[in-house]
């Protein structure tokens, strides 16, 4: 060959040596200088290439091999995608990224009933929906200075940005506020789009209110008093309110590390249930508490009760209305602006994200993503410790 080699691999013996512990596959030659330039003209970590090649020379070992004819490169480059998906591991693998680049392939299909079509045609991204606690804030919720700068490409290449996220409307502006990215044509604002408090309230592309789901009282009544029984904080979302019955260092941290509005202390259960409808209950203790005993005990009470539980960090429990979620809000947005879910590039991390990255035309899971997420995925990116937001921008629409 006259042009350099990335990989190359050499099979291994036909017959295995009888009572030899181990199978062996073969040989795998990478190209560290090939590799080395590769990562950097696709903007990715030399670690990350090196993935992408030695996944493909495995599959050759394995009998696959892609130079055949079009079913064998289809099938070979659907189990690249699989093996990633499987592994976690950013990028989709070798052939894909390859046709994609020469524009006849994109990415897979995951809800296509042909197994033997991995790829569609993805239209141009008109929408890009993001999570924020876990994907666009970093484990200091933060927003990266490469994040600004890949989010102010988007919005200048005239892709519309907003946020989907469990957070109500003052929190997210908050936190973009702090690195200039709240405000009339940036992220967020209160005269344009968004998806907030899992999807209860969306507002329109002039910041009006379009969707808005409210949970049944008895379910307010059941959450406080088994918080008041067990002294677990708790706080009701009414909007871009929220109150209390007893202050928690927990509820602290909600306002000065996730950005919420501090809660108002208010004297009764009913004080609470006299004024605005409450829209989402939210629970905060340890990791340990909320999955061994909170979660398990509202499941069993939330039976038939018009409400469900909804998780976003590990720390929180949140009660909502029954069948709310992300891609339920997302849907009334897109119907508002005249879009379709083929237009939509999600970015999502927790379980709260699951609807709307397996729904949306082009779903992508952050590195630190749940399994369900990474699953349901068309793509991983970077964690949201490594400019996960930043690294898919700048990958699918620079």
């Amino acid at each position: 060959k006259n042009y350099p080699t990335d990989v190359l691999s050499f099979p291994g013996w036909e017959e295995q040596p009888k009572g030899y512990p181990l199978r062996v596959l073969g040989d795998i030659f990478i190209s560290l200088d090939t590799a080395k330039l590769q990562a950097d003209e696709i903007g990715v970590d030399l670690r990350a290439e090196l993935r992408v090649l030695l996944v493909h020379g495995i599959f050759h070992l394995l009998g696959y091999d892609h130079e055949l004819g079009r079913a064998e490169m289809l099938e070979m480059a659907e189990k690249e995608v699989e093996c990633f998906r499987a592994l976690g591991w950013q990028g989709r693998g070798l052939i894909a990224r390859v046709e994609e680049e020469a524009g006849e392939l994109t990415e897979r299909s995951s809800n296509s009933s042909d197994s033997s079509e991995i790829f569609v045609e993805r239209s141009e991204v008109k929408l890009l929906a993001i999570d924020m606690d876990g994907t666009l804030l970093n484990s200091s919720s933060e927003i990266s200075p490469r994040t600004v700068e890949a989010l102010r490409v988007a919005l200048d290449s005239g892709v519309r940005v907003v946020l989907a996220t469990g957070k109500a409307r003052p929190a997210a502006m908050a936190a973009l506020s702090r690195v200039g990215l709240a405000g009339e044509g940036l992220v967020v604002s209160d005269s344009q789009p968004g998806v907030f408090l899992q999807g209860l309230a969306v507002y329109g592309s002039s910041g009006e209110l379009l969707k808005s789901a409210e949970l049944p009282p008895p379910v307010v009544v059941l959450c406080f008093e088994h918080a008041m029984e067990n002294d677990i904080p708790v706080v009701a979302f009414l909007g871009d309110e929220c109150v209390t019955l007893a202050m928690h260092p927990e509820l602290e941290e909600l306002h000065t590390t996730y950005y919420e509005p501090l809660p108002k202390v208010v004297g009764s259960i009913g004080e609470v249930l006299s004024g605005p409808p409450v829209k989402k209950m939210l629970f905060m203790s340890d990791p340990e508490y909320v999955r061994g005993e909170l979660q398990p005990f509202l499941e069993a009470e939330l039976e038939d009760s018009g409400a469900e539980l909804c998780q976003a960090v590990p720390n929180m429990l949140e009660v909502v209305p029954e069948g709310a979620n992300k891609w339920v809000g997302m849907s009334v947005l897109l119907d508002h602006l005249g879009l379709e879910p083929r237009d939509v590039m999600a970015i999502g991390d927790g379980l709260n994200d699951l609807e709307l990255i397996a729904n949306s035309g082009f779903g992508i899971a952050m590195a630190n993503a749940v399994p369900q997420v990474l699953a349901s995925a068309d793509a991983v990116s970077t964690s949201n410790d490594e400019d996960g937001v930043a690294e898919a921008i700048f990958r699918y629409i620079k």
